[in-house]
């Protein structure tokens, strides 16, 4: 599952109440680096490994760089 965030103490938190429900944590950085999970980008939706949704980030595009 992928987090974004400002406050590292938070990402922590949650990252690790997310490793206890048994799911890998992805950090995709601040909390403006948010948007590499929207709707429409690669990693949004399907089931992923955290390599894959590492791969999915580094490769998404915001809607303005997207063709129509």
């Amino acid at each position: 599952m992928v987090i974004a965030g400002d406050d590292e103490k938070a990402k922590a938190t949650v990252g690790a109440l997310i490793d206890k429900f048994g799911f890998d944590v992805v950090d995709a950085g601040p909390l403006k680096a948010g948007w590499r999970i929207q709707r429409d980008t690669p990693g949004y939706g399907p089931r992923r490994t955290a390599e894959e949704i590492r791969g999915d980030l580094a490769a998404a595009k915001r809607y303005a760089e997207m063709k129509t």
